[in-house]
């Protein structure tokens, strides 16, 4: 059987390059501690000729970085989706994609029941007043979850997990998924299949789990958010783009929305930031933001690469297609 030559430009848990050189399918080639430059050299190398990637986040493989690999014939995501890859190119070239979303779907369903369960008990800001030497038990009366109708946005693999422990805490949750239908499960009765149109006029929480593509860039605008009758709190652990922020911080100004829970933001980087829109976001006082953490746990490290292993050998036993 061939060897295919792996390379793993991020960095990642070590079960992951374990499992794959115990497959006796793959050598591997370790460039996390590489930058883009050195890794863009590499992949142009012919002596190298990698046939496998492994990527996270470091870097953008768009058709320039991809065509330098002429001998490339998969990529492999340790993460949700294939966000960073040109999948046009991919598809034109008959690479192979392959993701990991199984593996933080857990993580990312409590970081989401966790934000919103701060956020509906002033968690945030009971905990500031207090250490600036303020006890006010009525200003910080939450609410309770349970009974709160939820519209949740794409039921994939984070989404389902995340409808599961909603319906678990007594939520009722209408899901909307534009690529799937008769996912309603007798198990579930408070997940319920549902229109648009319904989740426009029922949810209290809008909470996000759609990939980010052109339909889904600026999903959320100013529009979107008026069509709601009792929306209070949008959610959003999927990608920061799906929202347009200065629609969001205007709704949330405006009284349209009573708070927001962010894990994603349309620009991570604080120093490239649009500090007008930034500023006014932070210094809402029903705002809670978290680095884009909700799929990256200790266990969900591990998770997602135990799934990518599983996943990347069983392509390549599959395969029958020599390698050159």
């Amino acid at each position: 059987m061939s060897i295919h030559r792996v390379m793993i430009l991020d960095s990642v848990h070590p079960l992951l390059p374990e499992r794959l050189h115990e497959s006796g399918l793959c050598e591997v080639l370790d460039v996390s501690n590489a930058d883009a430059e050195e890794i863009l050299e590499a992949l142009g190398r012919t002596d190298l000729a990698v046939h496998g990637l492994v990527v996270r986040s470091k870097m953008k493989l768009n058709a320039a970085a991809l065509s330098r690999a002429i001998n490339l014939r998969w990529i492999a995501r340790a993460g949700s989706g294939c966000d960073g890859i040109d999948t046009d190119f991919a598809a034109k070239h008959n690479i192979a994609l392959i993701h990991a979303s199984e593996g933080n779907r857990l993580a990312v369903a409590e970081h989401v029941l966790a934000m919103i369960l701060a956020w509906l008990n002033r968690l945030n800001q009971g905990n500031q007043e207090i250490r600036e030497g303020l006890w006010d038990r009525e200003g910080n009366r939450g609410r309770q979850l349970a009974g709160t109708v939820v519209g949740l946005i794409g039921y994939g693999h984070n989404g389902s997990q995340t409808a599961r422990l909603l319906a678990a805490m007594g939520c009722k949750v209408l899901v909307y998924d534009k690529y799937q239908q008769g996912y309603a499960s007798t198990d579930q009765p408070l997940v319920v299949e549902s229109t648009m149109e319904e989740i426009y006029n029922e949810a209290q929480i809008l909470t996000l789990h759609a990939p980010l593509t052109d339909l889904t860039r600026n999903l959320v605008q100013g529009d979107t958010l008026r069509r709601f009758r009792q929306l209070k709190l949008l959610v959003n652990a999927a990608r920061g783009p799906m929202v347009n922020l200065p629609d969001l911080v205007q709704a949330l100004e405006q009284n349209v929305l009573e708070g927001a829970c962010l894990d994603t933001l349309p620009i991570e980087n604080p120093q490239n930031w649009d500090k007008e829109w930034m500023d006014r976001l932070l210094a809402h006082p029903r705002v809670v933001v978290s680095p884009h953490v909700a799929g990256w746990t200790v266990e969900s490290y591990r998770a997602i690469s135990e799934v990518l292993a599983d996943k990347i050998i069983a392509h390549l036993q599959q395969s029958s297609k020599p390698i050159r």
